[in-house]
């Protein structure tokens, strides 16, 4: 079954969001008014209307069979009246020409979120203020605790292109890795996802990092793509983040939790603000917490002094405990 519909005779619809990793198909008008069949209704729609004046005849029918379905209408201008046409009709964006690729798979991914059953998984990101901080342990424990609780499937990803430690943690060696996935999304379904993550010991699946340099993990659409299918496969997915991975952090929209780790040292405290305060800028303060990793209550910085730099309340304070943290390496 398709994922997104597209009701135009332009080819680059399509292909742009193919690219982005959506499957995606043109359609006919009279797909409109044909009842779906079981569970063929696509979750979303693209109607371009481009140098047309008129809405296709069967939007609203097909809007009323398939209530389910978001709707995206790209027109050559916001007319009015054309507008609160597509509104009766149950259009819920609307694009105007020209109209980038990214805007669309923006728009296209709106809809598909508002589309989304309530029992999605959860997404929990650890971004490191600074490499050293432990932020690959707290988000390798994570995984192995919520698989260990018997809370449902869990999935680690370790998003560290080039540099990352999660599969020392775990004692695997991956066959293969994010990048892997991040060049293939456009093939991403039940049997593509199980040929490429790792069992592990701990129970949690695992995606791991790659020593190779690719441009899809520069690309936040491709990482949207692949937390998008993450939410629907796994009761939480966890990720370890660089807080210099400039796609990464665009990609986090998605996530409940953003748990931004740092340390007592000033330079992790001052990138913890930084960056503490772009997160919360671009995803609200709710979405987005702080955790002090190897803390010491004898050290001159203090607690306070922690909050005041990083602009709110820490959530945790995880004890300086050589013994503990050796432990902790699964």
């Amino acid at each position: 079954m398709i994922q997104v519909a597209i009701l135009s005779n332009d080819t680059q619809l399509e292909e742009a969001l193919r690219s982005a990793g959506l499957k995606a198909g043109r359609v006919g008008v009279d797909s409109l008014s044909t009842p779906p069949r079981g569970n063929s209704s696509p979750a979303a729609l693209v109607v371009d209307i481009r140098g047309q004046r008129q809405l296709p005849t069967g939007l609203a029918v097909f809007r009323k069979q398939n209530p389910g379905t978001g709707i995206v209408l790209v027109a050559s201008s916001l007319d009015p009246h054309m507008m609160l046409e597509a509104m009766r009709a149950g259009v819920t964006e609307c694009l105007q020409d020209p109209v980038t690729p990214q805007a669309l798979d923006q728009a296209v991914r709106r809809v598909l979120v508002d589309a989304l059953p309530e029992q999605l998984g959860r997404v929990v990101a650890f971004v490191g203020a600074k490499g050293g901080v432990g932020t690959t342990t707290l988000a390798v424990n994570t995984a192995a605790t919520l698989a260990r609780a018997g809370a449902g499937e869990a999935l680690l990803i370790d998003l560290h292109t080039g540099s990352g430690d999660a599969s020392l943690f775990l004692g695997v060696e991956p066959r293969f890795t994010v990048v892997d996935v991040l060049e293939n999304v456009h093939r991403l379904d039940d049997a593509f996802f199980r040929g490429v993550v790792e069992k592990t010991k701990v129970g949690a699946e695992f995606l791991g990092s790659s020593d190779r340099v690719s441009q899809s993990a520069a690309d936040p659409q491709r990482i949207r793509a692949l937390l998008d299918f993450a939410i629907r496969k796994y009761r939480f997915t966890v990720l370890d983040v660089s807080g210099s991975d400039v796609a990464a952090l665009d990609a986090l929209e998605i996530a409940s939790s953003i748990v931004v780790v740092t340390s007592q040292e000033l330079p992790s405290l001052r990138r913890a603000g930084r960056l503490t305060h772009a997160l919360r800028t671009r995803y609200g303060s709710s979405q987005v917490q702080s955790v002090v990793n190897r803390f010491d209550h004898r050290a001159e910085i203090e607690q306070a002094d922690i909050e005041r730099a990083v602009g709110g309340t820490v959530t945790h304070m995880i004890p300086s405990d050589y013994r503990a943290a050796v432990e902790a390496l699964i």
